[in-house]
């Protein structure tokens, strides 16, 4: 039989920046490299979207919100997502798929502590100050549901996108295409999806697209059963010419798909 698919957990770079470990809490603070290059170079370890509710997703009852910016009442202090640790490392994720390097928020716990969490990636650098559209929603998203990993296990992920903050270009040093991400988990109940790269089963780490593993929050909608794996290549839009074979930039009408490659 095939091997089940993906879960999530979350370490994120921007423009291209190779990070590992654990994503930093509290007054922790965190040395990022900079951000030279046109893809993103990342380490993933979100076990899964922790504060994640598969009936509400990532909805107001965890003191989100999209109609507001981040760095004012888009994301509350002191309620929901900032009162756990499991929480807090939802939020880091977020803001680091969210917002580019260079850019931070700052909330507080129930308790009046201070937390920092940096952006990276910029997937929606926007939603800082503003509300997070359907078009946000779907790259933070894709991004988050990108960084799965169901073992809990970092391992160097590279990602392109069309964002204009991340773009197309490859790295040697990552050759097999993993799979693509997509979806919105904003919504209730949320939707998360992914599909399997041509390389899907090279390379194949804990925790990710080939892997054995189970509880994974998303799905491939493509599976075609255990006798026929199904590619992204036969049910995506792939991205314009010269970049053809980077990735895909639309999946079943989601327009803002992340696509992910290993080493």
């Amino acid at each position: 039989m095939r091997a089940p698919r993906d879960t999530l957990w979350v370490w994120v770079a921007a423009g291209a920046l190779a990070l590992a470990g654990c994503a930093a809490t509290g007054d922790e603070t965190q040395d990022y490299p900079s951000v030279t290059e046109s893809a993103v170079s990342t380490s993933n370890g979100l076990g899964v979207i922790n504060g994640l509710g598969v009936t509400n997703g990532l909805g107001v009852t965890n003191g989100l919100g999209v109609t507001n910016g981040l760095a004012t009442t888009g994301l509350s202090s002191g309620a929901g997502l900032m009162t756990t640790a499991a929480g807090r490392t939802t939020v880091a994720y977020l803001v680091r798929c969210a917002l580019p390097a260079g850019a931070s928020i700052t909330k507080k716990d129930q308790y009046g502590n201070s937390y920092v969490f940096a952006g990276l990636l910029g997937f929606a650098p926007q939603w800082a100050t503003s509300s997070c559209d359907d078009h946000c929603q779907e790259y933070v998203s894709a991004c988050m549901i990108a960084h799965i990993n169901t073992a809990g296990v970092h391992v160097p992920l590279w990602i392109v996108a069309m964002a204009p903050g991340v773009g197309w270009g490859l790295n040697s040093q990552y050759p097999h295409q993993e799979g693509s991400f997509f979806g919105n988990i904003f919504v209730s109940p949320p939707k998360a999806y992914y599909c399997n790269g041509r390389d899907f089963d090279q390379g194949v780490v804990p925790g990710r697209i080939g892997a054995n593993q189970t509880g994974a929050p998303y799905r491939d909608p493509y599976d075609l059963g255990w006798w026929k794996d199904s590619y992204c290549a036969d049910n995506c839009t792939a991205a314009d010419y010269p970049n053809s074979a980077s990735g895909y930039k639309a999946c079943s009408g989601y327009n803002n798909v992340v696509t992910v490659f290993r080493q």
